[in-house]
C-alpha cells in the first residue's frame, strides 16, 4: 500500500498549484487579529469549501487581557498607511508602509510625531539610559521593541525605530525586519509610534548623528479594534469513529509577503487537504485528518485549550513552518525537527526512509521547480513554532515540525521568488504519507517495524558514543535511558500497526543491541534518588516570563539552553514528570541534542523555571 500511495501522491500533488496558493495568501497583511488576517483566512476557507472539505471557524478574544496557559491574547488591530521620513539636516524617506509593510511595526498605534533621534543600541541596561533626555525623541535601537518600550516607560519617547544587528543584516544590507509591539491592553494609551528600517538606512543615520542632530517625522494611520482572533479548521472524516485522529497545522499570520514564513506552510497545507480529500473519495481513510490554520501561538493556544477532548484522541500532530525554500536562491536543506524524547514516537523512524524514497524519484519533481537533489536533515527538536503547544502539557503529543532555516525569515525579503514548486511538492508528499499513516500502517506493519529497528539501532549506537565520554556510572544510566526510549517508540508503533506477533522478537532485538553497544545490560535497573522536578504549568514556555531576569541569568539562558529557537527549555520542562531526577534529565538532554548537557546547567535552569512558575522542585 505504501508504494501505491507514494505513486498516487507523486501524480496528484502539484507544486505549481501549491505555489499558486502561496502567492494568493502572501498578498494579505496577515497580522494576528486584524482584517488582513481574516481576508487570508476567508480565502483558505473558500478554497476548502470548493474542494468539498468541511470547515469550522473558531473565535477567541483579542483584547490584550485574556490569558490562556499564561499567554496573553494580542489586541485587535488594523492599519491603512504609515511612513517615516528624515526631515533634517536633509530630507529623505526612511520607510513607507505601502511599499514595505514591515516598515511599520505590527500593532503600532495611529498618530504622528516629530523629534530628534537618540541612539540607544540594544537598550539592555536601564542604568545606561538614565542620563539620556528622551522626552519627545525617537529611540534608534536593535533591541526587542516592546521590551525596550517597557524599560523606557514614563520617559515620554515619541517613537521607536528598530534596525537589524550586523549579524541579522548579513544576508542583505537593505533588509527590513518584521517585528511587532503586541502590547497589553493597559499599555495601549501610552504607546509610542514604531518603525523598522534597514541597516543601510540606520548606518546613514548613525553617521549623521556623529556630526549633528537628526530629526524625523513619523505618521501612521492605524487603530486598535474590537476584533476577534480566528482559527480555521478543516477535516476529512475517517470511517472508524474509534480511530485516533491526526492533526496538521500551519500558521497563517505574518506581514505581506512573508512567503516562505509562512504562506508556504499555509498554501501547501491547502494543497495537501485538496489531495487527500480527492484520494479519500476513492479509498476512504480509516482515521480522521484535521487541518488547522492559526495565528502562531496566539490562536493555537486558545484553540488547543478549547479542544482538549479532541486532542485526547489525536495520535500525533505535524507542523508545517517555512517549507517551500528555493534550493537555488537559498540553498538550506529541508529540516525535519524530531519529536522530543519525552514524547518518543515511531514517527521519527519514518522520516528518513520516506525522504530517501522521495529524493530517489524523478516523479517528485515539479515541472516549474528545481531539479536539484533533495537535501534534507533529520534534526534535533526545535522551538519557535506551534508544535510546541501540542508537545507541552496537558496534551503531551508527539509533534514534529517540517521547515527550512531561512536568512530572510521575518524580513521584507521573504518574497515569493524564493519559494520553489519542487520543494513544495516534495514536502507535500512527505506530509500526506505521514498524516495518512494510521490508515496505511494496518497493511505495512512489517515495513514500519524494519524502519523502526534500523532507526533504534542507530539511536543506540549514537547513545553508546555519547556514553563513552561520560564519567562513572553515567554512561550505563544513559544507555538504560536510551533503551527505554526505543521501547516507547516500539509501543507507539504497536498501538497502530498489526505486528503483535513480533513484539517479543523486537524487544529481544533491542536488548541484544543494547548489550553490543552499551557499557551495561538492559536488565540492570537504577533506583532514582534526588530531586525530581515536576511540571506545574500547562502550555509552552513563554520567554517573556524571563524578561525580568538579570543580565547574567539572561546570558546563561542564551548560551546554555536557547539553541534551536529555545528548544532546550521546552525539552527540559517536558521531561519534568516527577519521576526523573535532575541527573537523569541532564542525560536525557544529552541524548536529545547529541552533546553533553551538564547537570549544573540543568539545575540552574530548573531554578529559573521554578521562579517563572513552570516547574516545582
Amino acid at each position: 500500500m505504501f508504494e501505491k500511495l507514494f505513486t498516487r501522491l507523486c501524480l496528484e500533488i502539484s507544486g505549481v498549484r501549491a505555489k499558486r496558493f502561496v502567492s494568493q495568501i502572501a498578498r494579505f497583511h496577515r497580522i494576528q487579529a486584524s482584517p488582513g488576517y481574516d481576508d487570508a483566512l476567508r480565502f483558505v476557507e473558500t478554497a476548502l469549501g470548493e474542494m468539498g472539505v468541511a470547515t469550522r471557524v473558531s473565535e477567541f478574544p483579542a483584547d490584550g487581557r485574556t490569558e490562556t496557559f499564561g499567554w496573553r491574547a494580542p489586541h485587535g488591530w488594523g492599519i491603512r498607511s504609515g511612513s517615516l521620513q528624515q526631515i533634517s539636516p536633509k530630507t529623505r524617506l526612511l520607510g513607507l508602509y505601502e511599499e514595505i509593510p514591515q516598515a511599520v511595526l505590527g500593532q503600532c498605534p495611529g498618530g504622528s510625531a516629530e523629534g530628534e533621534i537618540v541612539h540607544i543600541g540594544e537598550g539592555a541596561n536601564v542604568e545606561d539610559l538614565e542620563t539620556l533626555d528622551l522626552e519627545g525623541r525617537f529611540v534608534l535601537t536593535t533591541g526587542r521593541p516592546m521590551r525596550v518600550i517597557r524599560k523606557l516607560k514614563g520617559r515620554g519617547i515619541a517613537g521607536l525605530i528598530l534596525y537589524p544587528t550586523a549579524e541579522r543584516a548579513a544576508p542583505d544590507y537593505d533588509l527590513v525586519q518584521y517585528a511587532g509591539l503586541f502590547p497589553n491592553a493597559e499599555e495601549i494609551d501610552d504607546l509610542p509610534l514604531g518603525f523598522s528600517i534597514s541597516r543601510r538606512a540606520a548606518d546613514g543615520l548613525l553617521g549623521q548623528l556623529q556630526k549633528e542632530p537628526v530629526t524625523v517625522r513619523g505618521e501612521v494611520d492605524a487603530q486598535f479594534l474590537d476584533h476577534p482572533m480566528r482559527v480555521l479548521e478543516g477535516w476529512i472524516p475517517g470511517t472508524d469513529a474509534d480511530a485516533d485522529e491526526v492533526l496538521v497545522v500551519a500558521h497563517l499570520c505574518h506581514p505581506a509577503q512573508s512567503a516562505n514564513d509562512n504562506a508556504s506552510g499555509s498554501g501547501l497545507l491547502l494543497e495537501v487537504a485538496r489531495t487527500l480529500a480527492a484520494l479519500a473519495e476513492e479509498t476512504p481513510l480509516r482515521h480522521t485528518i484535521r487541518f488547522l490554520w492559526v495565528p502562531e501561538f496566539n490562536g493555537t493556544i486558545p484553540w488547543a485549550a478549547a479542544n482538549q477532548e479532541l486532542l485526547g484522541r489525536t495520535r500525533f500532530t505535524l507542523n508545517l513552518d517555512m517549507v517551500g525554500q528555493s534550493p537555488e536562491i537559498i540553498g538550506e536543506p529541508l529540516r525535519v525537527f524530531r519529536t522530543p524524547n519525552a514524547r518518543a514516537s515511531f514517527l521519527d523512524s519514518c522520516f528518513g526512509p520516506i525522504l530517501a524514497r522521495i529524493a530517489a524519484s524523478s516523479a517528485s519533481l515539479s515541472p516549474q521547480g528545481s531539479r536539484r537533489p533533495l537535501h534534507y536533515l533529520i534534526d534535533a527538536p526545535s522551538g519557535g513554532s506551534d508544535h510546541l503547544v501540542f508537545n507541552a502539557a496537558p496534551f503531551e503529543l508527539p509533534s514534529p515540525m517540517l521547515g527550512h532555516d531561512d536568512p530572510y525569515w521575518h524580513t521584507d525579503l521573504d518574497t515569493l521568488n524564493k519559494v520553489d514548486p519542487t520543494r513544495l511538492k516534495q514536502v507535500g508528499i512527505l506530509t500526506s504519507l505521514l498524516v495518512g499513516l494510521p490508515t496505511w500502517a494496518t497493511e505495512e506493519g512489517e515495513r514500519l517495524r524494519d524502519w523502526l529497528l534500523a532507526f533504534s539501532a542507530a539511536e543506540l549506537a549514537r547513545a553508546s558514543r555519547l556514553a563513552r565520554d561520560l564519567p562513572g556510572g553515567a554512561g550505563a544510566q544513559l544507555m538504560r535511558i536510551a533503551h527505554r526510549i526505543e521501547e516507547q517508540r516500539w509501543e507507539s508503533l504497536a498501538a497502530i500497526a498489526e505486528i503483535d506477533d513480533r513484539v517479543d522478537a523486537h524487544r529481544e532485538a533491542l536488548v541484544a543491541l543494547l548489550a553490543s553497544f552499551g557499557p551495561q545490560s538492559a536488565a540492570s535497573q537504577k533506583i532514582p534518588s534526588g530531586e525530581m522536578p515536576r511540571c506545574v504549568a500547562d502550555g509552552p514556555v513563554s520567554f517573556m516570563a524571563f524578561d525580568d531576569l538579570g543580565a547574567e541569568e539572561q546570558a546563561f539562558l542564551r548560551e546554555s539552553v536557547a539553541g534551536n529557537h529555545g528548544a532546550a527549555v521546552h525539552s527540559l520542562v517536558g521531561l519534568c514528570d516527577g519521576t526523573r531526577t535532575i541527573e537523569d534529565i541532564a542525560l536525557q538532554m544529552t541524548l536529545e541534542f547529541d552533546k553533553p548537557f551538564a547537570v549544573e546547567d540543568a539545575r540552574r535552569a530548573f531554578e529559573l523555571l521554578e521562579r517563572a512558575g513552570y516547574i516545582k522542585l
